[in-house]
């Protein structure tokens, strides 16, 4: 199976301004079209999965935002992950 590194770069809640990067490999491939969707949707599920506050509303914003916030991406739970194809290998940790 192979590996993947998803390097997502983040907008943390400081400050739109300061912009950084996390990561977090994972044993999977994302699918050859459209990843942000994809990713999107995970985040959706895992947002929906763990009751996080507010779900119902982040649920409905654009993928690009929902993929760009370490919040949500952080907060989808590890099942969730493995349900949608991807066994994580470790953390999420940051990246520069």
């Amino acid at each position: 199976m192979p590996r993947v590194t998803l390097r997502i770069p983040m907008i943390t809640n400081t400050s739109p301004l300061e912009h950084r990067q996390i990561s977090r490999e994972f044993q999977g491939a994302l699918p050859a079209v459209e990843p942000i969707a994809f990713l999107a949707s995970v985040i959706r599920d895992g947002l929906q999965t763990a009751h996080y506050p507010e779900h119902q509303r982040l649920i409905e914003l654009s993928d690009d935002y929902l993929v760009s916030q370490i919040a949500l991406v952080s907060a989808v739970p590890d099942d969730v992950w493995i349900r949608n194809g991807f066994v994580p290998l470790g953390e999420w940790r940051p990246d520069h």
